[in-house]
């Protein structure tokens, strides 16, 4: 079997995108889909405006993120989520097939408390 892409749950809105823009700069081989338009255009970046990702956005952010990691061919992923409440949910999605034959949820990022994570922590943490 092959690896599955790790995918973090962003929440903590209005720092959540600000940090996953960060870490995809640092990284440019990693992928955010965020809940507004990014600050600054990056490949590696898009904008999810069809509401909550997991809810009414469902088949639209399964779309956008395949989209993104087949065009980016990035090796982690980072979803912006409107609070942690989301996040069960969402994991559910990520499992769907075919999208959970690709990836995988990981480490969930709650901030304020995370923001100091660096891409070395995420790297190190395991797929759940």
């Amino acid at each position: 079997m092959a690896l599955r892409i790790p995918v973090h749950v962003v929440t903590g809105a209005p720092e959540s995108g600000a940090f996953i823009e960060r870490m995809c700069a640092v990284k440019a081989d990693w992928a955010g889909l965020v809940q507004r338009t990014p600050s600054l255009p990056a490949a590696n970046v898009r904008a999810v405006q069809s509401g909550c990702p997991c809810c009414t956005g469902r088949v639209v952010m399964q779309i956008l993120l395949a989209r993104l990691l087949r065009e980016t061919g990035a090796k982690r992923a980072f979803v912006e989520l409107p609070d942690a409440g989301h996040a069960i949910t969402f994991a559910r999605v990520l499992a769907e097939p075919p999208l959970g034959q690709a990836v995988a949820a990981a480490r969930q990022i709650s901030l304020p408390g995370d923001d100091r994570l660096t891409p070395e922590d995420l790297e190190s943490s395991q797929v759940s």
